[in-house]
């Protein structure tokens, strides 16, 4: 595995400092592992603008997680003992 798979798969580098890196050593790669590092930064780009759609589609048709209220989680039930 090169440098550049190593520091993107650990996340020490973004999608576009890895294809810097990849201009600078294209020179000591083989065509069929710039085609993998290519395909892996492509895949991460297109992973981060779905998640990044997704976000804001949600915040502009008003969605809400599916996570009960903070005041709905310490709400008791009131027993009513005329009932019984």
């Amino acid at each position: 595995m090169c440098v550049i798979c190593k520091k993107f798969k650990k996340g020490t580098i973004t999608a576009d400092e890895a294809r810097d890196e990849l201009e600078q050593q294209m020179e000591y790669l083989s065509e069929e592992h710039i085609e993998e590092i290519e395909h892996m930064i492509f895949e991460a780009e297109d992973t981060y603008d779905y998640m990044m759609e997704r976000k804001l589609t949600k915040a502009d048709f008003g969605e809400e997680d599916d996570y009960p209220l903070e005041e709905d989680l310490h709400e008791e039930e009131v027993w009513d003992d005329e009932d019984e």
